[in-house]
């Protein structure tokens, strides 16, 4: 599946359910993130029905605490081994600069907790 997504230049895959062999679609350097894994593999009716689109996500069951969103075409997916974010195309200069905000709070509370202070006043004083 990942093979045949690259040769059709896509960039990756987030999948709103489970997924199997997640080593093998990395091995082949080709992102694939998924609410779970499984040792199923995917059926043949399994395919894109549209491209280009908005795509609701919605939670799936009682430990999802995130609200329903809606991704757009042009929106960023931004994802790594802890989870994925949509970021609307509109507010990424808005995320980036408190992304960057936060990394500087970290960097400094880092610095603070190397040296010896405590974290509960480290995050006090850098992060408020």
């Amino acid at each position: 599946m990942s093979a045949g997504a690259q040769a059709r230049k896509t960039l990756g895959v987030v999948i709103s359910g489970r997924c199997r062999d997640i080593q093998e679609h990395n091995s082949l350097g080709y992102p694939v993130f998924s609410r779970g894994r499984s040792t199923l593999g995917q059926s043949p009716f399994m395919r894109p029905s549209a491209i280009n689109i908005p795509l609701d996500i919605h939670p799936q069951g009682a430990e999802e605490s995130f609200p329903a969103v809606t991704v757009c075409p042009g929106d960023y997916i931004v994802a790594d081994v802890d989870g994925v974010v949509c970021v609307p195309r509109k507010d990424i200069q808005k995320v980036v600069q408190s992304a960057r905000k936060g990394k500087e709070a970290d960097e400094r509370c880092m610095e603070d907790i190397k040296a010896g202070k405590g974290v509960q006043a480290t995050f006090k004083t850098h992060r408020g």
